[in-house]
């Protein structure tokens, strides 16, 4: 009998806030990608200690502490920024000369993995990649990102792409969502009772736009919870004393428990992304709204990349109460409850995705 393919699962960004507390999605996808894949393979773990805290004991057959975490500010320096990428740098080479793995998995990936790639390869390794996003197509330095982004493809074995119409030009991808329906984890979550009101969850940085939401909602009456860990405090301030009555804005790290709850109670999830970047790009909000049955209310694009219904507006001034409420609402909302259903039932089946994870490591070893 062969042995189990040996993987290393690499988070070399480490995000974290000036506390020293992890945020954004890093560790609980790892969570999840460790409890999914322990069975069916050998694996061990490179991150910084800021997500090594967050990971229950046992998970993995070892665990290694890669040097550097980043801390995510508001107003971070030039000299900052440079050395947020720097220590991104070295982390990533010293998961690829420390680990011996078959394959080296970095499951949480951006724009300076592939400028690594591109500039001081693999170094040998077999390596895997999931990405959330299919490239870079819109801003002044697009065309420049996206020759980097292809060039450090080439050193890439095997792409798990969470985007279900991600295409890639230099590396085979196969599509597996980044977020996996447990029944075990969220079934408790469908017996919650709706209440009236939209949510708007997740770390407050700069892609969420809320200079446009809080004002959108602030000219209606339908109320809007924001709540999340915001970097810039300026920012904070700002939007609270912006906000309309029927707006509440909480700068707070939601632990688990208290994001599921607000998600499964509210109506809505407000995702205020740039549609030119999401429809490419997927959200994890997004995904757990369907597990939720909460409908997700963003720009129509963002749906349509991400093959998942919802209520979608063009701009932000079309967001009215009609749209969030009465009896035409309800009878819409209920037909994207079942086609939420479905997707939990088929692409987001936790069995299913296990196989394919299965399938795609065994067949690059």
């Amino acid at each position: 009998m062969s042995r189990p393919v040996r993987i290393s699962m690499v988070e070399y960004q480490g995000r974290c806030d000036i506390h020293g507390k992890a945020v954004g999605h890093a560790p609980k996808v790892l969570r999840e990608y460790l409890e999914l894949n322990k069975d069916s393979f050998d694996i061990d773990i490179y991150a910084p200690d800021t997500i090594l805290a967050e990971l229950p004991d046992g998970l993995a057959s070892s665990i290694s502490a890669l040097p550097h975490g980043i801390v995510m500010k508001g107003g971070n320096t030039l000299s900052e920024r440079i050395r947020n990428k720097l220590n991104m740098f070295s982390n990533i080479r010293f998961a690829l000369k420390s680990s011996d793995a078959d394959i080296i998995w970095f499951f949480n990936v951006e724009f300076y993995f592939f400028l690594y790639l591109a500039l001081f390869g693999s170094d040998g390794k077999r390596i895997a990649v999931t990405l959330f996003r299919d490239g870079y197509h819109h801003g002044a330095l697009s065309g420049i990102k996206q020759r980097v982004f292809e060039a450090g493809q080439k050193r890439v074995t095997g792409c798990i792409s969470a985007g279900p119409l991600f295409s890639f030009k230099n590396m085979p991808s196969v599509f597996i969502p980044d977020y996996i329906y447990d029944p075990d984890t969220y079934d408790r979550s469908l017996s919650e009772n709706k209440e009236d009101y939209a949510v708007c969850l997740g770390t407050m940085g700069d892609e969420k736009q809320l200079e446009e939401l809080i004002p959108a909602f602030s000219r209606i009456s339908y109320p809007l919870l924001v709540a999340g860990r915001f970097y810039d405090k300026s920012r904070y301030a700002r939007l609270r004393d912006a906000a309309g009555s029927n707006i509440e804005i909480r700068d707070t790290y939601l632990s688990d428990e208290e994001y599921m709850k607000l998600l499964c109670r509210a109506r809505y999830a407000v995702l205020p992304y740039l549609h030119e970047n999401y429809s490419a790009q997927t959200s994890g909000v997004m995904q757990e709204a369907v597990f939720a049955d909460t409908v997700v209310l963003t720009h129509e694009m963002i749906l349509r990349g991400n093959a998942i219904p919802g209520v979608g507006f063009k701009g932000y001034d079309d967001i009215s109460d009609d749209m969030l409420s009465g009896a035409k609402s309800a009878e819409r909302n209920r037909s994207i409850l079942k086609e939420y259903e479905r997707l939990r039932n088929d692409t987001y089946d936790k069995t299913g995705i296990k196989k394919k994870y299965r399938e795609f490591f065994e067949g690059l070893k």
